[in-house]
């Protein structure tokens, strides 16, 4: 009984021993395997050769969770350098900011587009504008703003829009800033040309008349060699001459025309019921659609549907659309013109719409050009008005149309 109390004291002894040593074993490899996840390093390898095999599966799970964060790590590394070489080719200047103003990202084309280098804190900039500064802090989110700015003796203009969101508890603002002034100068130098070919065409077919026909009678005269004028030189002097004025006053009213298109007045912003614009509409067309034999289809609507605009300018639009829809319906048969209001999504549209020889793919890109125009006796800036017209509104006019099928034009706000 000694013998074997003695034996039972040290087999416990041992077991305790052991077990401690097993316990610690463990606790090591679980220091180890959470030491990998708090320092990040996936190069942490647990031996899979061990004699235990409880010992060896746990190995083989803390490996196997090491390599799969491993792989995510090289994953998210991979992503990191794709998105910082993007954010280096893209065109668009990108800031980023925190609350404490320091610089989260700032990308090459931003410090090329201020002609700047590396910086940490945003206050920086106010070495480009002495209200830099402040002007980031007041962005809106999701509002777009137009800035110029003076660097490096040129002036910029800058089209600045902001988002903003949270990082844990962290809020990053992100501003976007992007030249605009070569778009605009490029947009300036098409409408130009397209306006300088239309001023030398109409110019061209006014001045080249003019000056064969005074050509033509100045030989008249100098042929004459002191002989008395005739009764048919005189009248064809008189034709002359009248025609001379009328290809003048053609000139003349051309000119007044391009001048009309620079003194729209400032829209009288009220609200008023569209059902009354539509009623005007349809009192000053009514008695012309039916001697034309065009059916006229206004859809009237709600009373209480409202626009807040000028109505003597839309009047002036939505005059000059139908104009337009009449014109187009001169050789058709059953001749309709649609004229519709709807509200959706938070924007207001009035639909015009004909069932005429529509607008051919060719013609349609120009017809907002100024003095732009298909008729025989058109000036060509009643659509020119008409977009100029709805941008005062902060809206839009839109055309789509098929060849021989109709056309319909959206003014949208």
């Amino acid at each position: 009984m000694l013998v074997t109390t003695y034996s039972l004291v040290l087999l416990w002894i041992g077991q305790i021993v052991y077990l401690i040593y097993y316990i610690n074993a463990i606790n090591r490899d679980l220091v180890k395997f959470f030491g990998a996840f708090q320092y990040q390093d996936a190069t942490i390898v647990f031996s899979e050769i061990n004699k235990d095999k409880s010992f060896r599966k746990l190995h083989q799970s803390f490996n196997g969770i090491i390599n799969a964060f491993g792989k995510v790590k090289i994953e998210k590394e991979k992503d990191f350098t794709f998105f910082q070489n993007t954010l280096q080719l893209v065109g668009i200047g990108l800031l980023a900011f925190d609350k404490k103003d320091e610089v989260r990202l700032c990308n090459k084309a931003f410090q090329d587009l201020f002609q700047i280098g590396e910086f940490r804190q945003i206050s920086f900039l106010n070495g480009v504008n002495e209200d830099f500064t402040q002007f980031l802090k007041q962005l809106i989110t999701g509002k777009e703003e137009f800035k110029k700015y003076l660097i490096c003796n040129e002036i910029k203009s800058l089209a600045v829009k902001a988002v903003e969101f949270r990082l844990e508890d962290e809020t990053i603002k992100l501003v976007a800033f992007q030249d605009i002034k070569n778009a605009i100068d490029q947009n300036e130098m098409e409408a130009m040309h397209k306006l300088i070919r239309v001023f030398t065409h109409e110019i061209l077919n006014s001045v080249s008349p003019i000056s064969l026909l005074s050509s033509s009678l100045i030989s008249s005269f100098e042929n004459l060699n002191n002989e008395p004028l005739d009764e048919e030189l005189l009248t064809t002097t008189l034709i002359g001459l009248e025609t001379i004025r009328k290809r003048s006053k053609g000139l003349m009213s051309f000119v007044d025309d391009y001048k009309n298109l620079n003194r729209i007045p400032k829209p009288n912003f009220d609200s008023f019921q569209v059902n009354r614009l539509f009623q005007h509409i349809q009192v000053l067309f009514e008695e012309e659609c039916r001697a034309e034999g065009i059916e006229l289809v206004i859809k009237q609507t709600c009373a209480q549907q409202e626009l807040i605009a000028d109505e003597k300018l839309l009047s002036q639009v939505l005059i000059n659309l139908l104009r337009n829809a009449i014109h187009a319906l001169k050789d058709g048969n059953e001749k309709l013109i649609n004229l519709s209001f709807e509200q959706k999504e938070g924007h207001a549209f009035i639909k015009l719409s004909d069932n005429g020889v529509g607008i051919p793919q060719d013609i349609l890109e120009h017809i907002f050009t100024p003095f732009f125009t298909t008729k025989e006796k058109g000036s060509g800036i009643g659509l020119n008005l008409s977009r100029q017209i709805m941008r005062l509104h902060g809206g839009n006019i839109s055309v789509s149309s098929q060849d021989g099928k109709g056309s319909e034009f959206v003014m949208s706000f």
